[in-house]
């Protein structure tokens, strides 16, 4: 009965494409029909559509702050039970009901890994204050093969709550690292246990069995896992819309003038912390947390005697809150005087910048609407879009991007929007499997009403009409060559069509590859800016190679000190879009590796031009590479495929203590001038 009602559905589907007004194929017309479970599907599928946008997302871009913990161990499996874990000691036993694993990303010459060091299975068990295991919380395994998750934290309620003293993560199997060939990698971002919405892992003992710590000790520690730092970003939900992005101050000249902001709380209340939320970078070349003091004191006046002060050091936070814990008191307002403000460059304005300020008893927020008065404020600054830098944005309740919620509620937003989108893919393989049952039941009714034609055209008329043999023998074979011509042909449209179709709707479907690319092109912040600039079309809006090697020296060498120099013809010279590609993805590996392995302080690039060819020369004043190590095959095997890519010469320059020196020679083959912009182009870019 099915395959009646598809064959008489696809030949209303061939005969009166038109009417229908659609451009759907013809198998998903006949899903639409026949299928009893389709409109299901896409009433579901909408509702979740329509839910997505209210719900948290995890970010693309680079949104600074640490990297977490990692380890490199010489196997994928441990060798005994518990070799691949991560213990953290609370700082006091607190009734857990919620823990949370944050994955660690990097960026990578290939780009982001948004599930950098993700093991393929792990467990979760709460401890108790002697070590032993109270609770097993979960045991995960298989991940590697998830298509839907790219970052989005693990977050499992313990119900009911448990007293614990610790927590345990112990990993089945590792991935290689793909920086270190031989060495399997196992890395977190962030671990919460939270007892209500106090995270009672902040600031744990932390102890790792085996493994050893990678090249990289500013991005990865043991202590940076529970430093309530994450890639995640700010722990904002979508709310309606708001006018105020932040509070930022006038430019000072020195680092070292003081700014101060203060919060009048109306009246007096207990408090026992602040929470400072850092601003939005409002261009892409400035780092998260652009604007957030290097140096502060929070000080709250005491009537009739001298008020409470701390003062607070730190590194850039990324775009993550900083949590200040003060003594108990009492006061009815809160300053905070910067007396380190950030900045970026010698001849870079220093300023502050901050989204919101939170006074904190408990985890209740005292300050929403607060009185806030600063020295040396900018006044209402228009930002992006419609939205104002202004004091009163400081107690408002709203980071840049949506409303400030608790970190336990944003934790559990994210991994309701992860439910929702795993869901969302399996309706669309569903859609995908109902598609293809219709398509070969099309197929099949088509091949069969092709035979029935066959025989009503040719059997019949031989039966009944035997005078006319000669006649109906000519009919016949003028049916047989229509057959053979035009279904014939119609058939091998369909199945054209059919693959066609088939390729187009993919693993995911159009609708879902849309939003991924919506969600990819926010940022990074620093790799996809680098991809965009390398597909872009060439034209006298494209700035030149040098000119996108400078500005890349000058974003990822920002901790050191670097000289870049480029004689005229360089400026000018221009390769083919694909050398480009192979001279930046050397470019970016270079200075990956000298930021990571060489201990550098100074690093100084040179690009010449000639009339053959490009050269580029990377030096640095680090460690050097030992001989032994440097003959080895896998040692800048990354450069050398780039060079091997680019039919270049490559030469490396290095001795222990005395640093490196690279050299790379790119020949010729099709240069083309690029034209000079108004007022020209400096030869020396440093920092």
């Amino acid at each position: 009965m099915n395959l009646f009602r598809a064959c008489s559905g696809l030949l209303l589907l061939l005969a009166a494409p038109a009417a229908m007004g659609v451009e759907a194929s013809w198998e998903h017309q006949l899903a639409r029909r026949f299928s009893p479970r389709w409109a299901a599907i896409g009433k579901e599928a909408g509702e979740i559509r329509e839910e997505l946008p209210r719900l948290p997302a995890v970010p693309v871009a680079d949104q600074g702050g640490t990297g977490g913990f990692a380890s490199l161990h010489p196997a994928a499996e441990p060798a005994a039970a518990g070799g691949f874990s991560l213990v953290l000691d609370f700082p006091e036993a607190k009734p857990v009901d919620l823990v949370a694993l944050v994955p660690a990303r990097r960026y990578g010459v290939e780009g982001l890994e948004s599930q950098f060091g993700l093991p393929d299975g792990f467990s979760v068990e709460l401890l108790d204050a002697s070590g032993a295991v109270i609770r097993s919380v979960v045991r995960e395994d298989g991940l590697w093969a998830n298509p839907v998750r790219a970052g989005q934290p693990f977050v499992y309620p313990v119900d009911p709550p448990v007293e614990a003293a610790g927590v345990r993560i112990s990993a089945s199997r590792l991935r290689l690292d793909p920086d270190v060939s031989d060495s399997y990698v196992h890395a977190w971002a962030e671990i919460f246990a939270f007892s209500g919405q106090q995270n009672v892992a902040y600031q744990s003992t932390v102890t790792a069995a085996g493994g050893s710590a990678p090249a990289a000790p500013w991005q990865w520690a043991n202590a940076f896992v529970v430093d309530g730092l994450t890639p995640l970003g700010l722990p904002e939900a979508p709310g309606e819309p708001h006018m105020n992005v932040g509070w930022m101050s006038e430019g000072k000249p020195k680092a070292s003038d003081a700014v101060w902001v203060e919060l009048d709380l109306g009246e007096e209340r207990d408090f026992d912390a602040i929470r400072l939320f850092p601003a939005k970078r409002p261009t892409s070349d400035l780092p998260s947390g652009f604007g957030f003091p290097r140096k502060f004191t929070v000080s709250i006046p005491q009537p009739g005697g001298s008020p409470v002060k701390k003062e607070v050091e730190m590194t850039n936070p990324g775009h993550n809150p900083v949590f200040v814990p003060l003594e108990r008191t009492r006061g009815r307002s809160v300053k905070i005087e910067a007396t380190e403000l950030w900045k970026a460059y010698e001849n870079f304005p220093a300023f502050v910048a901050l989204s919101e300020v939170e006074v904190l008893d408990g985890e209740k927020n005292v300050a929403l609407g607060a009185a806030v008065r600063s020295s040396g404020g900018m006044g209402a600054v228009v930002g992006s879009g419609v939205q104002y830098w202004i004091a009163s944005s400081l107690s408002d309740g709203y980071g840049p991007d949506g409303k400030l919620v608790s970190q336990r509620e944003w934790l559990l937003a994210l991994d309701k929007r992860l439910g929702l989108e795993m869901r969302l893919y399996q309706l669309q393989r569903e859609s995908e499997m109902i598609v293809a049952k219709w398509r070969r039941a099309g197929l099949a009714g088509v091949s069969l009403l092709g035979l029935a034609g066959a025989f009503v055209l040719v059997y019949l008329p031989i039966r009944y009409r035997m005078r006319e043999k000669r006649e109906l023998s000519r009919v016949r074979e003028r049916i047989a060559g229509d057959l053979h011509d035009e279904v014939g042909s119609n058939l091998g449209s369909i199945q054209m069509l059919a693959d066609l179709a088939e390729g187009h709707a993919g693993a995911t479907g159009p609708t879902r590859e849309l939003k991924r690319i919506q969600r990819i092109a926010a940022e990074t912040v620093s790799a996809v800016r680098d991809i965009v600039w390398l597909l872009r079309p060439q034209g006298d809006h494209r700035i030149g190679t040098v000119e996108h090697l400078r500005e890349t020296s000058s974003i990822m060498l920002e901790p050191l000190e670097w000289e870049f120099t480029a004689n005229e013809a360089a400026w000018q010279c221009e390769m083919t879009d694909e050398a480009n590609r192979h001279l930046f993805l050397f470019f970016r590996e270079a200075l990956h590796n000298l930021l990571r392995h060489s201990g550098a302080k100074r690093a100084t690039i040179r690009v010449e031009c000639d009339d053959a060819r490009f050269h580029l020369t990377v030096a640095d004043d680090g460690s050097g590479i030992p001989p032994e190590k440097l003959a080895r095959p896998s040692t800048l095997r990354a450069l050398r495929q780039r060079v091997e890519a680019l039919g270049a010469e490559f030469k490396v320059e290095s001795q222990p203590g005395e640093g490196t020196r690279l050299e790379l020679g790119i020949p010729l083959h099709a240069k083309r001038k690029k034209k000079q912009p108004a007022g020209g182009k400096p030869g020396i870019a440093s920092a």
